[in-house]
């Protein structure tokens, strides 16, 4: 055999060789694209599931901060549409002080809040407040406010006739209005003792 045809033999022996490796190599690389883009899918379809349940959670569930007079204050998870009186279960209950009347239990949670439950003592101190504001409100209110009242309901006060509630109207609007009761005294004939009587009855 010549050396031509050997040589023809041989580089035909190492072509179908290495079309065999391509062939066998291109087949497992297939194989592989498959099998990745399998799990890709798989993966999305976990990823997706998850995202849905998180979101079902979340629409299911509030969370609310329980602290104050309570045994166990704390961030709780709740169902949605949960009372108050659910939160302050979770959290162990009122302790022995608390002013358990001071808050509505039958209230709907709301997600993100914080329910705090005073002590009695703390209860009480807010109540004299609220009352104290109630009444100096209503006080004020029963006041005459030398700012808008009428020449009518100015000649109401003692002391104070015809002339004297023209000159107030007149005093205001040229000066913008009283920043103080004070400043009444600054009207012509309305000195200490006309100011003594209506101080009490007047507001600004």
């Amino acid at each position: 055999m010549s050396n031509k045809k050997l040589a023809k033999i041989i580089f035909a022996i190492v072509f179908i060789g290495a079309a065999g490796l391509f062939y066998v190599f291109s087949q497992d690389t297939g194989k592989e694209e498959i099998i990745l883009q399998q799990k890709n899918v798989e993966t999305h379809k976990e990823v997706k599931a998850k995202s849905q349940e998180k979101k079902t959670v979340e629409n299911t569930t509030v969370y609310v901060h329980i602290c104050g007079m309570v045994k166990k204050p704390d961030v709780y998870e709740l169902p949605k549409n949960a009372r108050v009186v659910d939160g302050i279960r979770k959290a162990g209950g009122f302790k022995k002080n608390a002013a358990s009347d001071s808050i509505n239990q039958a209230r709907v949670l709301k997600d993100g809040e914080q329910i705090y439950i005073p002590s009695k003592k703390e209860a009480a101190k807010k109540q004299q407040v609220t009352s104290k504001d109630t009444t100096t409100k209503q006080e004020d209110d029963s006041k005459i406010n030398i700012n808008n009242a009428t020449k009518e309901q100015l000649m109401k006060l003692p002391g104070i006739g015809e002339a004297k509630a023209e000159k107030i109207i007149a005093y205001r609007e040229k000066n913008g209005g009283f920043q103080k009761v004070d400043q009444i005294m600054q009207i012509q004939g309305i000195k200490k003792g006309v100011y003594s009587k209506i101080k009490d009855l007047i507001t600004v």
